[in-house]
């Protein structure tokens, strides 16, 4: 027999706004995070990490799903088209932006179609050279490149990736004309520089790149974090030579857009306390990333600028969707 306190409340969440009424028992079921590119990764690995805090925080099994394809628009897609009950999430990055923009085929909006959840953490990229050239410093290489008007190539993990566009802004910003290589992925743009096939790279830092640089097969010139980055203190940033110069990767959750408010509250505060846990942030550091939790409206902000950003470099560049 149901008794007059189950009636009553269900009466109370019957009242409720439609998106407050579902929210009241959110999450009932497991979490799906759609990760748009392959296990092993840097979002992937971030994801993996957070996968249980996050379940003892939500009371729900969290499920990571690898759906690669297409520079990451087939998972985007995916949650894009997914139902928006906080159920289906979205690890999002700067590719979510820049592949949008990049291609004609995306099929989504990253603004439009998703509702930011959280964002988790940054790092900066960090610029790489082959040691065959002749430059120690950000200064002595714009010396060099400007002596070598098209002449020396930087890679990067494909057209539209975050490497490209960023070295796109160098090139704006110091003047130069840099050829774009393009390369399947980061570890081949990073490989070939290591070959000496091309000369340049900005990508994001990890252990592997390190040794190389320990070991003088790479030379770390910068990071283009604003200021010099704590985990890595005697690399210089870039806008020590470049004043201005500023490009964080950043990593968060994203959900499709028309997901109720008080769910995405939900969400951004279970991620907000597994990353303020101390064994969270130490694995952050050792991803070489910052944790940077917030609300959902902050990280929206960040979206919008990052989309705003890379915009004006693409018109200045000359670069539009393929």
């Amino acid at each position: 027999m149901i008794s007059r306190r189950q009636l009553m409340g269900a009466a109370a969440l019957a009242s409720l706004p439609y998106g407050m009424a579902r929210a009241q028992g959110f999450p009932s079921k497991p979490i799906r995070i759609v990760v748009p590119f392959a296990a092993g990764g840097t979002g992937d690995v971030l994801c993996r990490n957070l996968q249980e805090p996050l379940q003892r925080l939500l009371g729900q099994p969290i499920v990571i799903d690898n759906r690669l394809g297409a520079s990451g628009t087939m998972g985007t897609q995916y949650v894009k088209n997914a139902a928006p009950d906080g159920y289906t999430l979205l690890q999002a990055g700067n590719s979510t932006i820049t592949t949008s923009l990049m291609q004609k085929t995306a099929g989504y909006d990253a603004i439009k179609d998703l509702a930011p959840v959280a964002n988790v953490a940054t790092t900066p990229m960090v610029f790489l050279l082959n040691p065959v050239i002749p430059a120690n410093s950000i200064a002595e290489l714009i010396a060099y490149a400007k002596a070598r008007p098209g002449e020396l190539e930087y890679a990067s993990a494909g057209r539209g990736s975050l490497g490209h566009l960023t070295n796109e802004l160098f090139n704006q910003m110091a003047g130069l004309k840099m050829v774009y290589v393009p390369y399947q992925g980061s570890s081949q743009a990073t490989n070939a520089v290591l070959a000496g096939d091309v000369k340049v790279v900005i990508t994001t830092p990890s252990d592997a790149i390190n040794a190389f640089v320990s070991t003088g097969r790479l030379r770390m010139l910068g990071v283009s974090s604003p200021q010099r980055s704590p985990l890595l203190p005697n690399v210089p940033a870039i806008a020590e030579s470049l004043p201005g110069f500023s490009v964080l990767a950043w990593f968060g959750l994203a959900a499709p857009a028309g997901t109720p408010p008080d769910v995405i509250a939900r969400l951004n505060d279970a991620v907000n306390k597994a990353v303020a846990e101390t064994a969270m942030q130490e694995k952050l550091r050792g991803l070489g990333m910052t944790p940077k939790p917030g609300n959902a409206a902050a990280f929206g902000e960040l979206i919008r600028n990052d989309q705003q950003i890379w915009m004006r470099v693409m018109q200045q560049a000359n670069l539009s969707p393929e």
